[in-house]
């Protein structure tokens, strides 16, 4: 089921791309200059959360879920990247920085593979870490159509719920942040990065598409808001007091808000076919981006020899140039056919 809002679609490159500048780009000029607001690049995270259950319940509200067809969709959509990224970012792992197999390794690779790593604080960040999220947003999609069945039979107590789990979590994540109490490198794992704590997120952007469906056709436009919206986010990150973490959501609201605001009434800019394309691909720029870096930062070390100022921006081309390869050549091919498999004779 197709419900593409391209404006949105752009969005999820700008996202993508700040999540590797957190990662790699945060000593590189400009983002050198604006390094407290690229270091929390990884808060586009969040905005993914949120997105994920925006657009989850604007595809899939006005239907009842064939569940075997929805779950086909979502591994189309998501394990066979997921999968050639982790064995790229073994094959690199074990050929240029000296991995041994060992029992742990195993542990991380079972893990990893069966999107569970995010569930043990301390394989969360293991082999392609980036991955953790995945294994947060698998718990979403398993989740969602029995949390589509509990919006549609009380929409308000669903919003409820919702608000009750934000402040939770917020209060949780934020008394432990940062020197609250000392918690063990376990337990701050579990605060970090478990999904449960993350699910927030995931409902917000839930909200977000039942109040798009219910406004969309008498809501009046203002195109000036995303771009409001937009700098009010950026304005936050930049000047967040430095006791305060947005990890699991804090923002989440204002993300909703951005993301409400641009659907109703999708800028143009946005609907630029270049960067709609990058949103497309930002799946695999997101997740792809530690094997490929990886692999070209030991080639440049090796062999190359650039500047780190260039480097970065020569991976991030290779990047962008990998993940679009992957997704002509791979991730669209696949998930045409493992969409087309059909479970029995009425399957869609």
């Amino acid at each position: 089921m197709r419900t593409q809002i391209n404006s949105l679609t752009a969005t999820r490159a700008v996202a993508a791309l700040m999540v590797f500048i957190h990662h790699f780009g945060t000593k590189v000029f400009p983002f050198s200059q604006f390094a407290y607001f690229f270091e929390s690049g990884n808060l586009a995270v969040s905005y993914f959360f949120v997105l994920s259950g925006f657009v989850l319940y604007i595809s899939y509200n006005q239907t009842d879920i064939r569940f075997a067809d929805y779950f086909k969709r979502r591994v189309g959509r998501i394990v066979p990247v997921y999968l050639l990224a982790l064995v790229l970012f073994l094959a690199v792992a074990f050929c240029f920085y000296d991995y041994k197999f060992s029992g742990n390794l195993v542990k991380q690779i079972a893990y990893s593979a069966l999107f569970l790593q995010a569930y043990f604080p301390q394989y969360a960040l293991s082999l392609n870490s980036p991955a953790w999220t995945i294994s947060v947003e698998m718990l979403f999609y398993v989740l969602f159509p029995m949390l589509l069945l509990f919006e549609k039979r009380n929409t308000r107590f669903f919003i409820a719920v919702t608000s009750l789990l934000f402040i939770i979590s917020q209060a949780i994540h934020l008394k432990y942040y940062d020197g609250g109490a000392k918690l063990s490198e376990r337990m701050e794992g579990y605060i970090f990065y478990n999904p449960l704590i993350h699910m927030n997120q995931f409902l917000i952007g839930m909200v977000g598409g039942y109040l798009y469906k219910k406004m969309k056709a008498t809501a009046t436009k203002v195109k000036l808001l995303p771009l409001l919206l937009f700098c009010a986010i950026v304005l936050l990150i930049a000047f967040r007091p430095a006791g305060i973490s947005y990890h699991v959501g804090l923002l989440a609201p204002l993300f909703m808000a951005f993301i409400l605001s641009t659907a109703i009434n999708d800028p143009k800019i946005l609907n630029a076919r270049w960067l709609v394309f990058l949103g497309e691909i930002s799946y695999g720029i997101y997740i792809l981006q530690f094997p490929v870096y990886k692999f070209l930062d030991v080639m440049n070390t090796n062999y190359m020899h650039m500047a780190a100022q260039y480097f970065f921006f020569f991976a991030a081309i290779v990047l962008v140039a990998s993940a679009a390869i992957s997704y002509i050549f791979f991730e669209k091919p696949l998930r045409r056919k493992i969409n087309s498999f059909s479970f029995g004779r009425h399957a869609a």
